[in-house]
């Protein structure tokens, strides 16, 4: 008997890795679908919220974009994952808007985005 619940125990682990395989496999899909529409690559995104920062590979941030608008355009950021100090070549603009001297790297300052500017992100328009 214990043979038995041992073996339903491992099809179970075998069906769990393979239903996250599968949407892992779709995720990157999704992944990759966004990224070609993105007209000006980048390496890193910086979304700035009141003096604070946070850092997100392309990736990183198309999963944060998406969660954000499957949860109505509300997002938490934790501050454990805020950067300490300000990249140096993140600054500050004349608005007061920051900006990167990098043309790989993009800032997004979240408190002007919209549900529109989220939906846009996700669409790539």
């Amino acid at each position: 008997m214990p043979q038995v619940h041992g073996q339903a125990h491992t099809e179970r682990s075998d069906l769990e890795q393979l239903t996250k395989v599968f949407f892992d496999y779709l995720e990157d899909q999704h992944f990759q679908d966004w990224s070609a529409t993105i007209k000006k690559p980048y390496r890193f995104v910086y979304a700035c919220e009141y003096g604070t920062i946070w850092k997100f590979t392309p990736k990183e941030w198309w999963q944060f974009v998406t969660k954000t608008v499957r949860n109505n355009c509300t997002y938490d950021l934790p501050l454990s994952r805020a950067l300490g100090n300000r990249p140096r070549h993140i600054t500050p603009g004349p608005d007061g808007r920051l900006r990167s001297s990098d043309e790989t790297v993009r800032c997004v300052n979240l408190p002007e985005w919209t549900a529109s500017d989220w939906e846009n992100e996700l669409s790539g328009t």
